[in-house]
C-alpha cells in the first residue's frame, strides 16, 4: 500500500512491532566458518607482472571470470574437479602472484514534516535516531544540524548494498545512476532492490525531506548511487563488492556506506577500499551484530569508519535490545550511531513502503548522512578532516576519550558542523596528554613503512627530537620510508611505548628518507624520564621509537632475536646479558661476532614480570650489518 496512507491501525501495530520485536538487517555469522564460492578463486599479481600471469598454466582449464584491473586482482574460475584449495596452492607458487585465495562470501550487516518524523496524532517520535524529545540526547541532534544545512545536493552518497529502489516515493528525486554487479553481464546498469536492505540504508542517508510524506533523511540534498553486491537473499560475492567499491569511486561517489560484511580479511575489498580511500572518498561501514570483539570487514580497514549500534537508552545494543548478539566492539570501532528500532524506506513486493529495524547496518547510514552534511558546509575537505572532524565531535558514552566498547562514542550532527576542527600537535608535546584523547600529529616523517614490521609502523619529527608508534590490526598498504604524513588517533600506551591507535593517515609528500641517529647501546630504550626501568640503575636518553644505529658483539641468539653488549653486564629478566635485537626471520650473526645493527628504539614488557626490557625492532635484512 501507499505508505503515506498508511492507516492509524497501522501505525499503532508498529509501534507494537518496534516494541516487542525487531529485524536484525546484517545477519550473524559462524566466525569459524567462513563461507567462499565454490569453483572460484582471487588472485592479485604484482606490479608489472600481468603478462607473466596471463601466459602461465598454473590450473588447466580455469579462465579469467573477470579482471579489476585498478587493484592488479582477477577473478578465476576453476574447471570441475579442482578444488580451491589445490589451485590456491598452485598458484602461490608462482613469484608473480602477490596474493591467492577464496572469493569470500559478504552478507548485510529545522523540524520536517515528513509524516514518520513525528506522528501528529500520537505525539511519537518514530525517528527517534534524528531527535526525540522522549529520549533526549540519544539521538544525532539532526534538527539543529538541519538549521545550519540540510545538505548539498553536489554531495553523492554510493550504497554498497542490495541495490535501492529506485522508484520509491521518498527516493525517487534522490537516485543518481548506479550499477549492478550481481547480474551485471546481462542487465549492469539495474541496481534495483529486490531485498529491501539497500533501500533501508539509503533512506537513513539520504530520503527526500520535508516533503510531508514518509520518512527524513539526514541529509535533505544528497543524492543516492545505488551499488548492488548482493542479492535478493542478502549475500554477496567479495569481488563484486571489490568492483562496487571501484565504480562508485571512479563515477562521483563523494561517501561509501557498506551495511554489510563478515569475519574475513578480504584482501580483494581491502584493495579496493584503499584505492577508494586515495580517490578522495568517506568510507563508512556497519562492525556487526553478533556482540562479538573480532574484527569485522569491511569496518576493521584503517581506511573505514567503523560503526556500532547505540539503543534509546544511549547505550551500545545488547542482546537485551535484539534477542541475541548485540553490537559487535574491539579496538577497530571507531563511533556509535542510533541502530535499534530504526524506521527507514523499504521494498518488498508491492513496492515503496516503510519498516522498522535495527543493527550495525542502521547506525552506518546515519554516519554516511552525518558525513554529507559535513561536506555540504565544508566542501574542500579532504576525507581525512571529514573523519577526523566524525570522530572528535561525538558525545561520549562510556570512558573518557576512546573506548573499545563505545569508540569516540555517539556520533553528532551538529557538533560536527560548528566545532572548530582539531588542531595539530608535534609529537613531544603528547607526553603531557593523557590516554584515551583524540590526537593529530602533521608533518611527520615514516622511518618504518608498510612492509617492514607486521603490526606497526612508526613516525618522526624532522628534527629528530621525537618519534610514536602507530600499532594497526591490519597494516595499510602504500606507505614507505620517507613520506611526509598526517596522523589521527587515540593517544595511548602499548607495552611501554607510547602510541597512537586506530591511526588515520594522510601523506602530504615525501622526501629523503632519514638517517638513524648513532647511539651507544647502553642508551637504547630510556623512558620519558631518561630511566630504564629494565635495568636497574640504568640510564638512557628520550629514545624510544627514534630509528637508531648500535656497534656491538652479539653476546647469544634465538630464532627471531639476538643480544648485543651494551657494556652493562646486567641481566634483563630473560637470562641473557645485553640489548635485545628483534629480528623476525631476517639472517641473522653468529654469537661474538661484531655487528652493526639499525632499527627502532624500542621496550617490552613481558606479562607478569614488572621489568621493561630495551630493544631494538629490525626492518629489514639491510639493517644487519656483520661481521663489522
Amino acid at each position: 500500500m501507499a505508505s503515506h496512507n498508511v492507516s492509524r491501525l497501522y501505525s499503532w501495530f508498529a509501534m507494537l512491532t518496534y516494541c516487542l520485536a525487531v529485524v536484525l538487517l546484517l545477519f550473524s555469522v559462524d566466525s569459524a566458518n567462513a563461507a567462499y564460492k565454490d569453483g572460484e578463486l582471487i588472485i592479485r599479481y604484482k606490479s608489472g607482472m600481468q603478462a607473466r600471469i596471463a601466459s602461465g598454466s598454473y590450473v588447466t582449464g580455469a579462465t579469467i571470470e573477470r579482471s579489476i584491473e585498478k587493484i592488479r586482482s582477477q577473478r578465476i574460475k576453476l574447471p570441475k574437479g579442482v578444488s580451491v584449495e589445490d589451485a590456491i596452492a598452485r598458484y602461490k607458487k608462482n613469484p608473480a602472484i602477490e596474493y591467492a585465495g577464496p572469493n569470500h562470501i559478504i552478507h548485510i550487516c529545522v523540524e520536517p514534516n515528513d509524516e514518520y518524523f513525528l506522528d501528529p496524532w500520537l505525539y511519537w517520535y518514530w525517528q527517534w535516531g534524528l531527535y526525540s524529545d522522549m529520549y533526549p540526547n540519544t539521538g544525532i541532534q539532526a534538527p539543529d544540524a538541519w538549521d545550519i544545512t540540510t545538505g548539498s545536493s553536489n554531495i553523492i552518497i554510493a550504497m554498497v548494498d542490495t541495490g535501492v529502489y529506485t522508484r520509491h516515493e521518498d527516493l525517487s528525486s534522490k537516485i543518481v545512476p548506479g550499477r549492478n554487479f550481481v547480474t551485471g553481464a546481462s542487465d549492469p546498469t539495474n541496481a534495483n532492490d529486490d531485498n529491501g536492505h539497500g533501500t533501508f540504508t539509503a533512506g537513513i542517508a539520504a530520503a527526500q525531506t520535508n516533503n510531508s510524506i514518509g520518512v527524513a533523511g539526514v541529509s535533505w540534498g544528497a543524492k543516492i548511487m545505488p551499488i548492488k553486491v548482493m542479492d535478493a537473499d542478502g549475500y554477496g560475492l567479495e569481488s563484486d563488492a571489490a568492483e562496487g567499491i571501484i565504480w562508485a569511486a571512479d563515477n562521483g561517489a563523494d561517501i561509501i556506506s557498506m551495511s554489510l560484511g563478515g569475519y574475513d580479511d578480504v584482501p580483494a575489498e581491502k584493495a579496493a577500499i584503499e584505492y577508494a580511500y586515495n580517490k578522495g572518498c568517506v568510507l563508512i561501514a556497519a562492525s556487526g551484530n553478533d556482540g562479538l570483539n573480532t574484527a569485522f570487514y569491511p569496518a576493521s580497514y584503517d581506511q573505514v569508519i567503523a560503526v556500532g549500534a547505540s539503543n534509546e537508552s544511549g547505550q551500545r545494543c545488547t542482546a537485551n535490545d535484539w534477542g541475541a548478539g548485540g553490537s559487535n566492539y574491539g579496538s577497530y570501532l571507531d563511533v556509535m550511531a542510533p541502530g535499534n528500532g530504526i524506521m527507514s524506506t523499504w521494498w518488498d513486493a508491492g513496492g515503496s513502503t516503510y519498516n522498522i529495524s535495527s543493527g550495525t547496518s542502521a547506525a552506518a547510514p546515519f554516519v554516511s548522512g552525518i558525513a554529507a552534511l559535513v561536506l555540504s558546509q565544508y566542501p574542500t575537505w579532504t576525507n581525512g578532516q571529514v573523519v577526523e572532524q566524525i570522530k572528535m565531535t561525538c558525545k561520549e558514552m562510556g570512558a573518557t576519550g576512546w573506548d573499545e566498547y563505545t569508540g569516540w562514542g555517539l556520533v553528532n550532527a551538529y557538533h560536527a558542523l560548528v566545532d572548530p576542527p582539531m588542531e595539530s600537535s608535534k609529537i613531544g608535546d603528547l607526553s603531557s596528554m593523557s590516554s584515551g584523547s583524540l590526537v593529530k600529529v602533521s608533518d611527520v616523517v615514516i622511518t618504518s613503512g608498510s612492509t617492514n614490521l607486521s603490526d606497526r609502523m612508526y613516525v618522526e619529527q624532522n628534527n629528530r627530537a621525537c618519534a610514536i608508534m602507530l600499532p594497526f590490526t591490519t597494516m595499510p598498504s602504500g606507505y614507505s620510508e620517507g613520506d611526509i604524513v598526517e596522523v589521527i588517533g587515540t593517544l595511548m600506551t602499548q607495552n611501554g611505548e607510547r602510541a597512537i591507535q586506530g591511526a588515520s593517515l594522510s601523506k602530504a609528500g615525501s622526501q629523503t628518507p632519514l638517517k638513524p641517529l648513532y647511539m651507544q647501546t647502553q642508551t637504547i630504550g630510556g623512558g620519558r624520564l631518561g630511566l630504564k626501568s629494565g635495568v636497574e640503575n640504568g640510564v638512557g636518553l628520550n629514545n624510544v621509537s627514534l630509528l637508531v644505529s648500535v656497534c656491538g658483539k652479539v653476546t647469544a641468539t634465538g630464532w627471531t632475536y639476538f643480544y648485543v653488549d651494551d657494556g652493562c653486564n646486567l641481566d634483563d629478566g630473560s637470562g641473557f646479558t645485553g640489548l635485545k635485537v628483534i629480528c623476525g626471520s631476517l639472517s641473522k650473526p653468529s654469537k661474538d661476532q661484531m655487528v652493526r645493527v639499525t632499527g627502532i628504539s624500542s621496550v617490552e614488557q613481558p606479562e607478569g614480570l614488572g621489568i621493561s626490557i630495551p630493544i631494538i625492532r629490525v626492518r629489514k635484512q639491510a639493517d644487519l650489518i656483520y661481521p663489522y
